[in-house]
């Protein structure tokens, strides 16, 4: 047999809560029910409160709130049943309905504190989604609550005030629950039992307004159980020990994520309520409410259009970022293998004059590796990236091609100016590098090529690749240039540059090579 597990404080509060609400239906009693309701409203308040002190949520005062609004709630349970036992029937407006508004204001105020605590900085979807959500909820609140309110002949004016106000301020805590819903971050078991809560609160309240309007509400009606419910699930998800999670900052989601399927459905089905209310008073034989249906319809076609603006920069904002991950190297951040040769594919069909390429190779970085391992090795080639694209001008493409092999496309670049770039290259590696806190040094053979305009990609690396090799069995730790072009004018000997030709060089003026 398994050990027994003593049950959590959050457990043995719903139990007790769901013997207080069997309570509250086997005795059918005006006086005991009455009583129940508002015991229960008070624990919740109370464990909401003994909540905040045990688990300590990094903010606080919203769920203070959350005990004041139970507390309120209870107050006017017990002032409604009070009212109508000595009334014999239900007293409105009275001063049960002032209590009830009062616990929905602080209810929503709370639960944007909750949001605010929980979901910080800007998430501009789940903001509109909780719009769409709201405003779709808004419409069929007009045709089933506010229309009757409003075209009601026997209400006096505050009368016809309070009865709208209720439909109106459940519209308020839909509204801030949507929010919480649709935004971002981790649902723990306390988030839950929270929503549930509310949940449980607004289809009581759509239940007792419908009861209402058609047949009459009776107190002790099985709606009373969502009441009961949204004072029992709230004072247990402030005992759970997850509403520190609820009440903290959350991990953001990346900016790419697509929606979960079910809300998608959810906005889906809200954004054709503008149909469906047109619809169902067309059924019905109402009035047709021309300007809200307008004006339902306008907000949500421009809040559909403004989701679908923000998926479609999420959607280019992904395609980006995955192109820079398909074309650059991870390790040193400039361009991979595929989009070097993209880009002298690119360079040698758009140039108007010579392009050259430098193709380099580390000397003496295997040893490395072997001795001081990978790591060490990493942090080299990083380095080496950072020197050779100090080492080259603003335009110059800078490529690690694989392992220890980099190359360097200069468009519009001479033979005379390519060898001083690779000069300037050469003295730069020459400088010890920092594998780890060892000193190490790492040469490089550099292979140098002047190409002319829509020369062949192919051919001309494969030029490259041979000086390169002609460097390293000339010594390595050199620059071999390849047989320039002659055709063509070089405009490195046009630029004044300071560095000279290196005495690891076996390069020479194309004319003495000619």
């Amino acid at each position: 047999m398994g050990r027994w597990r003593r049950p959590a404080a959050w457990q043995v509060y719903l139990a007790l809560c769901a013997v207080a609400s069997g309570v509250y239906y086997s005795f059918p009693y005006e006086l005991v029910q009455s009583v129940v309701a508002g015991v229960l409203g008070m624990s919740a308040a109370a464990a909401i409160v003994v909540g905040v002190k045990v688990n300590k949520p990094a903010v606080r005062w919203p769920w203070y709130l959350l005990a004041a609004a139970r507390a309120c709630f209870a107050l006017a349970e017990v002032v409604y049943w009070l009212q109508h036992i000595s009334a014999g029937g239900d007293v409105f407006p009275g001063y049960a309905d002032w209590l009830y508004l009062a616990f929905a204001v602080m209810l929503a105020v709370a639960v944007v504190g909750l949001v605010r605590a929980h979901r910080p900085g800007r998430d501009m979807p789940g903001l509109i989604d909780a719009l769409v959500l709201s405003t779709g909820a808004a419409l069929l609140t007009w045709v089933f609550l506010l229309v009757p309110y409003v075209r009601a002949e026997d209400l006096s004016p505050l009368g016809r005030a309070v009865s709208l106000a209720y439909p109106i301020s459940d519209l308020l805590v839909l509204a801030v629950l949507s929010r919480l819903v649709t935004g971002r971050g981790d649902r723990p078991p306390a988030y839950w039992l929270f929503v549930g809560s509310v949940l449980a609160l607004l289809v009581a309240d759509v239940g007792y307004a419908l009861l209402e309007l058609s047949i009459g509400y009776t107190a002790g009606n099985i709606i009373d159980l969502g009441w009961l419910a949204m004072q029992a699930l709230g004072g247990a998800a402030a005992l759970h020990p997850s509403v520190t999670t609820l009440s903290s900052r959350s991990a953001p989601v990346a900016a790419g994520a697509s929606a979960p399927r079910r809300r998608v459905l959810m906005l889906a089905a809200a954004s054709l309520t503008a149909p469906a209310v047109l619809a169902i008073e067309w059924l019905r034989g109402m009035p047709i409410d021309v300007p809200i249906i307008v004006a339902g319809s306008t907000v949500l076609f421009l809040l559909v259009i403004a989701r679908m603006d923000g998926l479609l920069r999420q959607l280019a904002g992904a395609l980006r970022a995955v192109e820079r991950q398909a074309s650059t190297d991870q390790l040193t951040g400039l361009a991979n293998r595929r989009r070097f040769h993209d880009r002298w594919a690119a360079t040698l069909t758009g140039s108007t004059g010579p392009t050259a390429l430098l193709y380099l190779d580390l000397d003496g970085f295997k040893p490395v590796n072997d001795t001081y391992g990978h790591e060490a090795g990493d942090a080299v080639l990083v380095e080496v990236a950072t020197r050779i694209n100090a080492a080259v001008r603003r335009g110059d493409v800078v490529a690690r091609l694989g392992g220890d092999e980099f190359a360097v496309i200069l468009p519009e670049t001479g033979d005379a100016l390519a060898g001083t770039v690779a000069e300037r290259i050469l003295t730069s590696l020459s400088e010890p590098f920092d594998a780890l806190s060892h000193p190490v040094h790492v040469g490089a053979s550099i292979g140098v090529i002047t190409t002319v305009p829509h020369a062949d990609p192919d051919t001309e690396l494969r030029r490259a690749d041979q000086a390169m090799y002609a460097a390293k069995n000339s010594g390595r730790n050199r620059v071999h240039h390849s047989s320039p072009v002659a055709s063509l004018p070089d405009p490195g000997r046009r630029v004044n540059v300071t560095a000279g030709a290196g005495r690891n060089s076996d390069s020479q003026p194309a004319a003495a090579r000619r």
